[in-house]
């Protein structure tokens, strides 16, 4: 799921030390490096949140995984 990466979601995240990443997932392989259920983490793997993209560039939007399930 898809969310735009705004200040107010950026502030709360440090607020409320909010978990999101696939690092953060209990169905994160890190021998693999991938997630148990082979699902992509494009956007995912980002933390924190407004981590500067492959570009160097802050994103203008964040994902948010389903499944995801904090360790």
């Amino acid at each position: 799921m898809k969310f735009p990466l705004t200040d107010q979601l950026i502030a709360e995240a440090k607020q409320f030390e909010l978990r999101s990443a696939c690092r953060d997932c209990f169905y994160w392989r890190p021998a693999r490096d991938a997630c148990a259920h082979d699902w992509p983490d494009i956007g995912q793997r980002r933390w924190p949140l407004d981590a500067p993209d492959e570009n160097g560039e802050r994103p203008a939007e964040v994902a948010f995984c389903k499944e995801f399930e904090l360790y």
